[in-house]
């Protein structure tokens, strides 16, 4: 790294010191159902994680999630939409190019259930984890089963965004990314693995732009090679297809971020019948235990505030900083 280099990173090694000297915490907290002043004044008005036990106990989907029986005999032949993956990786980026979002495919409950518990074969890795509410739009026969927690409604002010639902194994892994959300995450079933970075860290877990795509079922008609000459097709199943947009994402393994002295990860472990606050803009990765994991997740807006207009700040200032370095190459 040239003295040029070390200079630019100055400001952002700063950052991170004075960040991890202020307001980061080595572990996060652990706490029974906190008032609704309290939750907003200590966790959400300064961005800070927080694991809340036993805010779940009213939940009758903790005892009856707990048996595949009920779920299929709920859901039966209702069709959801899973998303499918060669390897288990969703919305990652692949061949140092491409950030390929999965395969989405509808299914009747009881054909993806089958899947995860092994009792049929099947081309690819499934994941419940659509997004856009699906908790409310595809699993209406098991919306009593849970309910909103009336604390963090008044907190908030408001009803959440979107509620989602989420089943898989450990094959299904989310890769690093932040959400633009107040994010309320409560496991059922299983556990759930995290580790968070701050948005502070934005500038060491180094953001790039990719050309986004998509994964398709491969047939023998498609193109297998892009422009630049890169092979397309993962597998005898697979194939990644290239769209017109790009997309910021990471690129890197886990070891590039255990080397990095200068990023500030908290790794948790989140049980059933937890439930964990991930403040907006948080940059998370998510693993799970096998055989099954269930969670269902609240999103609530973020306030546009000072802290977004930091937040961008940094951002724009990163984005200079990789368009000189481009230029110099």
């Amino acid at each position: 790294m040239s003295n040029d280099d070390d200079d630019d990173d100055y400001p952002f090694q700063c950052l991170s010191q004075e960040a991890r000297e202020l307001y980061l915490e080595s572990h996060i907290s652990r706490i029974r159902i906190p008032s609704p002043l309290v939750f907003y004044r200590d966790y959400v008005s300064r961005n800070k994680p927080v694991i809340i036990q036993g805010a779940l106990d009213q939940w009758s989907a903790l005892s009856k999630w707990n048996t595949s029986e009920y779920l299929r005999h709920q859901l039966g032949d209702t069709q959801v939409t899973i998303d499918i993956t060669p390897d288990g990786y969703g919305d990652c980026v692949k061949l140092h190019k491409y950030f390929v979002t999965p395969l989405e495919e509808k299914m009747s409950f009881n054909h993806f259930m089958d899947i995860i518990e092994g009792k049929t074969s099947f081309n690819g890795i499934v994941y419940c984890q659509h997004q856009n509410s699906s908790f409310t739009t595809e699993f209406q026969q098991l919306n009593n089963d849970i309910h909103e927690l009336s604390w963090v409604r008044e907190a908030f002010g408001n009803p959440p965004d979107a509620v989602n639902l989420w089943i898989g194994t450990s094959k299904s892994i989310s890769t690093l990314h932040h959400d633009p959300y107040e994010n309320l995450y409560a496991v059922i079933r299983g556990r759930k693995h995290f580790t968070l970075y701050p948005p502070t860290d934005l500038y060491w877990l180094d953001q790039k732009f990719y050309k986004k795509a998509h994964y398709e079922r491969y047939n023998s008609t498609q193109k297998i090679i892009d422009d630049d000459g890169i092979n397309l097709k993962i597998n005898e199943n697979f194939i990644i297809v290239p769209d017109d947009n790009e997309v910021p994402w990471f690129d890197h393994d886990k070891n590039d971020l255990e080397q990095n002295t200068y990023l500030n990860p908290l790794k948790i472990t989140l049980e059933s019948n937890e439930l964990l606050y991930l403040p907006s803009l948080w940059f998370h990765t998510v693993q799970q235990d096998s055989p099954m994991t269930i969670a269902c997740n609240f999103w609530y807006d973020m306030e546009y505030d000072i802290k977004w207009n930091y937040y961008q700040f940094m951002s724009n200032i990163i984005k200079q900083k990789r368009k000189s370095e481009e230029k110099r190459t």
